[in-house]
């Protein structure tokens, strides 16, 4: 059972925005700046005007700095819940990030109107629940993807492809038992070389990519079923709960249960005021 909906999006105004804790969200996020200026932590310090989108993929720790003169779309969405898959067209924008292209885009001026209408539209089909209405978020959704890809260019860091190959071969294995020297080998390079490539093109060792793609995947399971931890932590990979438990707060700030409960609390506290609003 679901314990959020698969998709929202909201319209914000805000004259300024002060600093925020780092979040980690266990949604893929796309944001889309109509007005102002944003700087924020994603990997690097971005700074952010008008017409800019931002892609979140899920799990990816960021942190707001500054803002002012705010308005802006935000949408949160669960691929899994819309019958998307990692390798679907839709999901390019977020692989890309994830394998080190830039996560902020320059929408072209012509093209802000209709990517704005989007969201708008979105919003508006939200309004009502219904299995068609969802249908339909899910189409524009894959319009708006669409725009981003057409607009995302990777990395200069991640250009060469023996880093790609490497977190794409985690992102897939990453709940299988995975070491270094089993992803050196299948790229066929000493893990060594491995470790210091990795690692001069993302800021993360290895080990460290494989832990955050553990920790996505436990989170899914965390908000989307009822499955208890310790299954969770054998089905992401770990054989230790403690270790998981004690992983998952270092990179959360919140024991897995606190954590689902926080979540669910979160939830029920929208639909309350959409009821009531």
């Amino acid at each position: 059972m679901d314990l959020n909906p698969p998709l929202t999006v909201a319209r914000y105004r805000m004259p300024t925005l002060a600093p925020h804790d780092q979040a980690h969200h266990a949604e893929h996020i796309v944001s889309f700046l109509l007005s102002g200026e944003l700087s924020m932590e994603q990997g690097d310090t971005l700074s952010m005007g008008a017409g800019t989108a931002i892609v979140i993929p899920a799990g990816a720790p960021h942190r707001l700095l500054t803002g002012r003169d705010l308005e802006l779309w935000h949408l949160s969405f669960c691929p899994h819940c819309l019958g998307w898959t990692r390798e679907d067209p839709q999901m390019a924008p977020f692989r890309a990030v994830k394998l080190g292209a830039f996560p902020a885009v320059t929408i072209p001026v012509e093209r802000r109107p209709i990517l704005s209408a989007y969201f708008e539209e979105i919003d508006r089909l939200g309004q009502t629940v219904s299995t068609s209405n969802l249908d339909r978020q899910s189409s524009l959704l894959s319009l708006i993807m669409a725009e981003l890809s057409d607009v995302m260019r990777p990395s200069h860091r991640m250009g060469e492809g023996l880093v790609e190959r490497v977190l794409d071969y985690v992102q897939q294995h990453c709940c299988e038992p995975l070491s270094l020297s089993d992803v050196a080998a299948v790229v066929h390079r000493s893990p060594a070389y491995v470790t210091d490539r990795v690692k001069k093109a993302t800021g993360a060792s290895v080990g460290e990519w494989i832990i955050a793609n553990r920790l996505q995947q436990a989170s899914l399971r965390l908000l989307h079923t009822r499955m208890p931890v310790a299954d969770i932590a054998e089905q992401v990979g770990w054989q230790d709960v403690t270790h998981f438990i004690r992983q998952f707060k270092k990179h959360y700030g919140s024991t897995p249960g606190q954590w689902r409960k926080a979540q669910r609390a979160g939830h029920n506290h929208e639909s309350a005021e959409r009821t009531t609003g």
